[in-house]
């Protein structure tokens, strides 16, 4: 049965969280204590638990309201039934009764894209993949330093940088407080880099110790991963960037539609289009 979330379903989430994307429990309690909001929470309930899970966010383009899909999941052993089609079809009623243009998502790999295909969506976000790394003899730009970026710091340059972009998703400040908390909370940071421009990056660092540089203000994003690995006493970063850079290859990222017929977001919106920092 399609249905809403409730309040009382948190286990039961939180049990298929597990089976589907892992732990640590740590990010559970996080999620669903600063999170979880159980009418954007779209489920198939079997014997009234929820065995399939679709989660929706507040974005815009341009201005006009849309939702952000994420946190998609069902038991495995409830595959391959059409659940998910069930929930994509529940999600378009729920959001176009709100009066949403559009829903956007990031598929979990590239597989998927052409699963999201089958329901209307096409790849229209795009990034450009690289790496940079320092050793003995380059230890990052010597003007300039990097330091700690508070929320309403980096709310304020993302938007200068985001304004860049007439095809940005951008989040409200509530929706982007939360991914800045999640990101600070778990092996992520956000730094102000200051020298010959003034810029922010935001990081995580994985698990082998490679640091990612998931979105980058600089002119020169390679040139900020080197003066950040340096600070961290780290050696490897990976980099996503909107524009190219030496050695980067050009990635699908992220797909979107309209909610009137299921038209690529060209059809109604200006590029360039961008999205990254997503609760992917």
């Amino acid at each position: 049965m399609l249905d809403f979330a409730a309040r009382e379903d948190r286990r039961a989430l939180e049990e298929l969280w597990l089976a589907c994307f892992g732990g640590p429990q740590e990010y559970l309690d996080f999620y669903f204590g600063r999170r979880f909001v159980p009418a954007d929470t779209l489920v198939w309930r079997e014997g009234g638990r929820p065995v399939s899970m679709m989660t929706l966010m507040n974005v815009s383009i341009a201005g006009r309201a849309g939702a952000y899909v994420y946190a998609v999941a069902t038991l495995p052993a409830c595959r391959g039934r059409g659940l998910m089609r069930r929930l994509d079809g529940f999600a378009k009623e729920v959001c176009r009764s709100r009066g949403l243009a559009f829903t956007a998502l990031v598929p979990a790999n590239r597989p998927l894209f052409a699963m999201y295909e089958k329901l209307g969506y096409h790849a229209g976000f795009f990034l450009w993949e690289g790496e940079a790394s320092i050793g003995p003899a380059s230890a990052g730009p010597a003007e300039g330093g990097v330091f700690p970026c508070g929320f309403a710091e980096f709310a304020r340059m993302r938007a200068g940088y985001l304004s860049r972009f007439p095809g940005a998703v951008i989040h409200p400040q509530r929706e982007l407080r939360y991914i800045y908390e999640e990101l600070t909370n778990f092996s992520g940071k956000v730094f102000r880099l200051t020298g010959r421009e003034d810029c922010y990056a935001a990081c995580t660092v994985l698990e082998d110790r490679t640091l990612w540089v998931r979105e980058c203000s600089a002119e020169d994003p390679c040139a900020a991963a080197r003066a950040i690995l340096a600070a961290l006493g780290l050696k490897r970063a990976k980099i996503h960037s909107p524009d190219p850079f030496a050695g980067a290859r050009r990635i699908p990222y992220g797909m979107g539609r309209l909610l009137d017929g299921d038209r690529p977001l060209s059809a109604e919106f200006s590029g360039p289009f961008y999205m990254a920092l997503m609760l992917d």
